[in-house]
């Protein structure tokens, strides 16, 4: 489906949702809650590795490495959901950015071999230097970011066609307004993906996050 008919199709459901729920729009959040909810693309290479002493190495090959250094960057999208069934569509519009350095467990260079014996999950979190720009606000984490991939699962295309290992992954943290302009300055909340990690032979990466950010104003 090309962008054209995805946006014609995204709209007609808005329309025909947006009348068919106007008088029974129904939101059991607080008030004083906001929700917003995206799609993530970014890309992403190796950057380097980390030891368990916290130095930074360029050596693969290093027994002592506990981290994959992995920056990624890319762009932030509005969702457009079914309203009758919850499901995304897709997006249209771009809203912001994204950029971090992740830090991938070594135990991730396992994806290349047999998934069955890897763990059920496998940790992974980013650096203080994650920063996601939406809707003219900057957000940071206000405390490291909880991650897992899920080996287990299974991948998500079948790599004997795509060539590539799309990985699932999540992910949740508190999160903070640090720009105090945009449309949610100074607000505070959480953030939580879900998504895709998908790496191809080098281990070059396409990551896709489902995201939403639920935000309130800090009572002084």
């Amino acid at each position: 489906m090309n962008k054209k008919m995805l946006t014609g199709f995204a709209l007609a459901s808005v329309l025909l949702t947006s009348a068919a729920y106007a008088a029974g729009l129904f939101n059991p959040n607080s008030d004083n809650l906001t929700i917003e909810n995206t799609i993530s693309k970014v890309d992403g290479a190796i950057g380097g590795f980390l030891d368990s002493n916290g130095n930074v190495n360029s050596d693969p090959t290093n027994p002592d490495n506990v981290s994959i250094l992995y920056p990624i960057a890319g762009t932030v999208y509005a969702t457009i959901t079914d309203g009758t069934t919850g499901e995304t569509l897709g997006t249209v519009k771009k809203v912001g950015s994204v950029s971090a350095t992740a830090l991938f467990d070594v135990s991730f260079f396992g994806l290349i071999g047999d998934w069955s014996l890897l763990p059920e999950t496998m940790p992974w979190t980013m650096m203080d230097d994650f920063r996601i720009q939406v809707n003219g606000s900057t957000f940071r984490f206000q405390e490291k970011l909880t991650g897992r991939a899920f080996p287990q699962l299974g991948p998500v295309e079948d790599p004997a066609v795509t060539g590539t290992l799309a990985l699932r992954m999540a992910g949740c943290a508190g999160v903070r307004e640090i720009s105090g302009s945009g449309a949610y300055a100074d607000k505070v909340g959480t953030l939580c993906l879900n998504g895709t990690f998908t790496f191809d032979e080098a281990f070059n990466g396409v990551g896709v996050s489902n995201c939403t950010i639920a935000l309130h104003d800090p009572i002084q």
